[in-house]
């Protein structure tokens, strides 16, 4: 064994206690030493000389000296492996003070470790003989979670108490404890926690595949697979996205291998005065000294990262915004917050009957927006909803440009395939030919119900198109009669036209004015804009217009929007001339068909998408590492189970090597050699049984 440790690593019975005057305090028993009250218990504790102050770091020998001034806790006045006959007064004082104040107050770790060790040999030397320290045992682990709550930041002492803890619950661990829901519990240093190795060894043994929940646990504590910041940063959505890509690769779970190498309870003390034998569990194998199932966690573990990558960076950035608009719109729906879910679903019902419009603004406030939304924001609230079957207009995902808060917007019913049917030329054109029809429609100043329902009637009659298309330009036509075009806004996009063209247009235009009976002024001087627009002579405006008539009858009002286009009126009913439709119809495919070229929404300073920057330094890096100190993944693996007990036959070691396809000897050669290169300490000692050098694990940091 190491020198730091030589001469002090052996057991010490409960009976020698008992001959050399030591007591053990304990919970809720007081004593005062050096003028100093401590309550608490859980101590030992000597009033005369005794040579078990050398064998027990914990003792408290009440015959050496303590200064008598105060001292501060914090200051660091121990060595790594303190005991209390060795440290200096000062030191003695300080270590008093902190258990005089309840073990509470911030200190430096020595202190709490010097107590830590009083707490081990307890219960893993006197309990297992002592049916008085047994019996303790709970309260123990109380007082260890206690200290874990107020010192687990310091990550050495977190890894002994977690350890410790863990195997004091090893040996109540019952059969088939893969029937119940794991612990998550954080990533401990070099291994995995036993009651997931346990629960891993009987699932081999049983021949009971490993679940998601279980593969989520054997993900977050195994040393052995890197994890990037999104885990630990995003930890529920990552359990959730984990869980659920598990499920999807391994619907049936994955059936774990029964290898070569026993698991062993072994428990490496944080006191430098005990010495713990490793103990076989049963006939359990040590699944984790496998790498098949683990590099499959690790590729969903990767995956799953890369997912979470955007929503972590943003929260980097944004710690206070998890559940604004912004920041769930860089997650799969299925990881949003409950009640941004619940918000898409209630619009999903809404908009099963009806086309539904409102401001931008007003939705993404439903979805707490924090405020302008960049382009790349938008889009991916259009991807939402469309996932959704809710359509969006504009359809920014085929090109749009980006609407403002005050902008209006629709919503409306798309069809499953409204994904794969982006905007194409037919379409494109249609949606301008009823961009210049609502800009005639709306020159009076009032759009009028016949005029509507025209326009509906024309979007239904356009078969050239599929049915998601004529859902969309609805919803696009809501938009423009709440906020018609002007004819300034579309003349950049009718100049490409040919003359012949152009008077196609307008001729289809005039037609479409007069089809509610009546060509008010207003609609007439528009025409004649637009017909300067086109560059028309504004007289054929009126040619145009009495070339077909609307003759009046007595009919039943239409019942729908989308029935034939007869409208009641106050003094009785009229009906448009349906010859006079079928051939606005023809017009309008002739129309669209020469808009083909033309059509499409100019892109606007606006509409660049506003990239996030990525901090390369922040989210790049892997918080934990899968390698330590240059060795590939497998060696690694290998070094941290290797450190895991004090010794191991050759026998245990060969099989260990075998599980993990590596070669013994070879692999021990490497690590020595890493070892020696780098802290000039080897890791193993020894042929037969092979031991482990405590001094190289500091030094390892694993």
């Amino acid at each position: 064994m190491g020198a730091a440790r030589e001469g002090l690593n052996f057991t010490i019975p409960k009976s020698n206690t008992k001959s050399t005057g030591v007591r053990w305090l304990a919970e809720g028993e007081a004593v005062t030493v050096a003028d100093l009250q401590i309550p608490g218990g859980f101590l030992y504790l000597c009033e005369r000389a005794t040579q078990f102050g050398n064998e027990e770091p914990s003792l408290i020998d009440a015959t050496l000296r303590v200064a008598r001034s105060s001292m501060s806790l914090t200051d660091r006045q121990m060595s790594y492996w303190p005991s209390y006959n060795s440290i200096t007064p000062e030191a003695r004082r300080a270590y008093l003070q902190w258990l005089s104040g309840g073990r509470r107050q911030p200190a430096d770790a020595g202190y709490v470790f010097l107590f830590f060790y009083g707490l081990e040999r307890r219960a893993l030397i006197d309990a297992p003989v002592d049916p008085q320290a047994k019996a303790e045992l709970p309260a123990i682990k109380a007082e260890v979670h206690r200290l874990l709550d107020l010192y687990g930041d310091n990550y050495s002492f977190r890894g002994y108490a977690t350890r410790f803890l863990a195997h004091l619950d090893a040996g109540t661990v019952e059969s088939q404890s893969y029937l119940t829901e794991p612990d998550i519990t954080a990533v401990d240093g070099y291994e995995l926690p036993m009651t997931l190795r346990i629960a891993l060894g009987q699932m081999a043994v049983d021949k009971y595949p490993l679940n998601a929940s279980w593969a989520l646990t054997w993900a977050l504590t195994e040393p052995n697979i890197s994890r990037r910041t999104p885990v630990t940063r995003c930890p529920e959505q990552f359990a959730t996205l984990f869980k659920n890509e598990f499920a999807k690769r391994f619907p049936n779970g994955i059936p774990l291998t029964r290898n070569k190498t026993k698991l062993k309870t072994a428990y490496r003390p944080a006191s430098a005065g005990l010495s713990i034998p490793a103990v076989s569990v049963g006939d359990l194998p040590d699944v984790a000294a496998t790498s098949g199932t683990r590099n499959k966690l690790q590729v969903i573990v990767e995956d799953c990262s890369a997912v979470l990558d955007p929503y972590s960076r943003y929260l980097g950035r944004n710690p206070d915004a998890a559940n604004s608009l912004e920041s769930i719109l860089q997650l799969p729906i299925e990881l949003w917050p409950d009640e941004a879910k619940a918000e898409l679903e209630q619009l999903e019902q809404r908009v099963g009957g009806e086309i539904i419009c409102m401001s931008f603004g007003e939705l993404a406030g439903r979805f707490k927006s924090a405020g302008a939304l960049s382009r790349d924001k938008v889009l991916a609230l259009a991807r939402a909803l469309e996932s959704m079957r809710i359509g969006l207009e504009p359809d920014v995902l085929s090109g749009s440009r980006t609407p403002k808060a005050e902008d209006t917007i629709a919503l409306f019913a798309a069809d499953s395939d409204e994904g794969t049917l982006r905007s194409n030329d037919a379409y494109g054109a249609a949606a301008v030919t009823l961009d210049l029809a609502s800009a005639v429609a709306a020159a009076d100043g009032d759009t009028s119900l016949e005029e509507v329902k025209l326009l509906f009637s024309h979007i239904d009659s356009w078969d050239h198109l599929c049915g998601a298309h004529r859902k969309r330009l609805k919803a696009h036509l809501q938009i423009q009669l709440k906020q018609p075009p002007t004819l300034a806004s579309l003349k950049k996009k009718l100049e490409p036209l040919t003359s012949e063209a152009k008077r196609k247009i307008a001729g289809f235009l005039a037609h479409l004015a007069q089809a509610d009976g009546e060509v008010t002024p207003q609609e007439v001087k528009l025409l004649e804009r637009v017909y300067k627009s086109l560059s028309l002579d504004p007289q054929l405006v009126y040619s145009d217009l009495h070339s077909a008539a609307v003759r009046p009858l007595q009919t039943e009002p239409v019942a729908s929007m989308d029935a034939a286009p007869t409208v009641a009126s106050a003094e009785g009913g009229v009906t448009l001339d349906m010859a006079k439709i079928a051939r606005l119809q023809q017009e309008t495919a002739e129309v669209s068909a020469l808009l083909a070229n033309v059509f499409g929404e100019e892109s606007t300073a606006a509409d660049v998408p506003q990239i996030d920057v990525i901090d390369q330094g922040e989210d790049s890096s892997v918080e934990q590492f899968a390698t330590v100190h240059g060795l590939d993944v497998e060696h690694s693996a290998f070094l941290r189970l290797l450190v895991s007990r004090t010794e191991w036959s050759r026998a245990e070691l060969e099989d260990v090597a075998s599980d993990m396809e590596l070669m013994l000897d070879g692999s021990l050669e490497r690590i020595n050699d890493m070892a020696f290169e780098l802290f000039d300490i080897p890791v193993t000692e020894g042929d037969d049984p092979i031991e482990i050098n405590p001094d190289i694990l500091e030094e390892l940091a694993l």
